[in-house]
């Protein structure tokens, strides 16, 4: 089995690591739903870095552990954005 220390992580913003799940604009067609799931996608980007924020200094236990829900469930819609817009890329092309 193969381990990955620590310091072999590479550490991104959230944002940054968001942005680079989704496709550029320009690769395919755009209509209106697409628009709106890209700006929900920058929201979310924006809901996580704000909240992960939020957990560094947060010292309540049990307030942690709801931030780090919201962002486990904030992960999950961007993951089912991603996949979206990846259908829609490729049905377009």
């Amino acid at each position: 089995m193969t381990f990955q220390s620590t310091t072999e992580t590479v550490m991104q913003p959230a944002s940054a690591a968001l942005d680079s799940w989704w496709p550029a604009p320009g690769e395919a067609p755009w209509d209106a739903s697409r628009d709106a799931l890209v700006a929900e996608q920058h929201g979310i980007s924006r809901a996580i870095a704000g909240t992960v924020a939020r957990m560094g200094h947060e010292l309540d236990a049990d307030l942690l552990d709801d931030l780090t829900d919201e962002v486990a469930g904030l992960l999950a819609r961007a993951e089912e954005i991603r996949l979206a817009l990846a259908l829609a890329a490729r049905v377009t092309r």
